[in-house]
C-alpha cells in the first residue's frame, strides 16, 4: 500500500472514531512511536504495526486476556536459554 493511500485511510479511520478514550489510545501509541525514535517499532512493517495496535486495543478488554498461570502451564517446558 502506498504511503499516501495509507495516510488517507488512517485519517478516515480516525474521523470515524467518536470515543475519546480510543482516540487517546491511538494518539498515545502513535505519539510514543514517532517521538521515541524506537528502532524496534520502526523495524516493523506497517501491517505488523497495525497488528500491534489492534492487539493493544483488544487487551483493554479483560475478556481477551489469558491468565499468566495458563501460559506458564502451557509452556512449562520452555527453555531458559
Amino acid at each position: 500500500m502506498k504511503i499516501d493511500v495509507l495516510k488517507t485511510e488512517f485519517h478516515e479511520l480516525i474521523d470515524q472514531i467518536d470515543n475519546p478514550e480510543i482516540l487517546l489510545q491511538f494518539y498515545d501509541a502513535i505519539s510514543r512511536s514517532v517521538n521515541s525514535g524506537n528502532s524496534l517499532w520502526q523495524s516493523l512493517s506497517i501491517k505488523q504495526q497495525q497488528e500491534v495496535l489492534i492487539a493493544y486495543e483488544e487487551s483493554e478488554d479483560e475478556a481477551n486476556l489469558i491468565p499468566l498461570s495458563a501460559i506458564k502451564s502451557k509452556f512449562k517446558e520452555w527453555p531458559l536459554k
